[in-house]
C-alpha cells in the first residue's frame, strides 16, 4: 500500500471526475491519503472530505500565501478542528520567501502562532518552504531542540536537508524528483534515512515526469517512487513500504 502524504483532494480540479481518480489510484497501488488544508475554507473542506472515507485524513491550516488573511476567529475554529479524530497535522503553514503573496512579518507570525498549537495539540506540522529554509529553521529551534513534522515537497540543499534532519523532521519528496535538470535533488533522496523519508503528489500540482504539464492526481506517485528506488539503489516496494510507514508512524495512523 503506498501512503500519498500530502494531495489537495476536494479542489474544484477534481470535481468532474473524482469517483475515477480514485479508482485509477486504487489500482496503482495507493491506499492512503492525507488531504491537506491551505486556508480556512480548504481546512473544514479537508476535514468534512475525510470523514467520508476510511482511508483519506485531514490537515488543517494557513498556507504562508494567506498569511494576510488570518484572523483570530479563523484561527479559533482551526484550534476547534483539531478535536476531531480525521485531524492528523498542522498544516500546511510555514514560509514562502518565493512568491511573497503575503508580508514576510505576517507570514512570520501566523507561522509562529502554529507552532504553538501544534505543540499544544500535539500534532505534526506540515511545512511549507520557499527560499525561506533558514527562518524556517531558526523559528523552530525558539520552540524546541526537536520537532515532530515533514518538510512538504523538499527541494533545499544539503545543508537544508542536514538542518531539517537535526530537528527531527521528516523529509517528503515530489513529482520534482522526476524532473531532469534535478540531479542535486535526486542526491539528497539517496541521503535520507530509511526511517524518515515520505513520498507525496501535492496533487494536483506538480506532475511527475512524464505527466509534466498535466494535472496531477495520485496514481501518478508511482512515477516518483520508482525515480526514488532507483537513486536510493533499492527497489519499488522497499521504498513503499518504507514511506507508507514512516507516514503512519509520523501521522499516527
Amino acid at each position: 500500500m503506498i501512503f500519498d502524504t500530502h494531495v489537495h483532494l476536494n479542489v474544484s480540479d477534481y470535481t468532474a471526475d473524482q469517483d475515477q481518480v480514485f479508482r485509477r489510484a486504487r489500482e496503482a497501488g495507493v491506499g492512503l491519503f492525507l488531504n491537506v488544508g491551505i486556508d480556512m475554507e480548504h481546512s473544514r473542506a479537508a476535514v468534512q472530505f475525510a470523514e467520508k472515507f476510511d482511508n483519506v485524513y485531514a490537515t488543517i491550516g494557513l498556507h504562508p500565501h494567506d498569511a494576510q488573511n488570518f484572523t483570530e476567529a479563523g484561527f479559533n475554529e482551526i484550534k476547534e478542528l483539531t478535536k476531531n479524530k480525521k485531524v492528523r497535522a498542522i498544516g500546511e503553514v510555514g514560509l514562502d520567501y518565493f512568491r511573497n503573496l503575503s508580508p514576510r512579518d505576517q507570514q512570520m507570525n501566523v507561522f509562529k502562532r502554529f507552532i504553538q498549537l501544534a505543540n499544544e495539540v500535539h500534532l505534526p506540522l506540515v511545512i511549507h518552504s520557499r527560499e525561506a529554509y533558514a527562518d524556517i529553521y531558526s523559528t523552530l529551534r525558539k520552540f524546541g531542540s526537536r520537532h515532530q513534522g515533514v518538510m512538504h515537497c523538499f527541494a533545499g540543499n544539503k545543508h537544508d536537508l542536514e538542518e531539517a534532519l537535526a530537528l527531527g523532521l521528516y523529509i517528503s519528496f515530489a513529482g520534482p524528483v522526476t524532473y531532469k535538470k534535478n540531479h542535486e535533488l535526486r542526491e539528497l533522496v539517496a541521503m535520507v534515512p530509511s526511517d524518515r523519508i515520505l513520498v507525496e503528489t501535492d496533487a494536483p500540482y506538480l506532475p511527475p515526469e512524464p505527466f509534466r504539464g498535466k494535472r496531477n492526481e495520485p496514481a501518478w506517485i508511482v512515477e516518483t517512487l520508482k525515480k526514488m528506488a532507483e537513486v536510493r539503489k533499492t527497489d519499488f516496494t522497499t521504498i513503499s513500504q518504507e514511506t507508507t510507514q514512516n507516514g503512519k508512524r509520523l501521522f499516527q495512523i
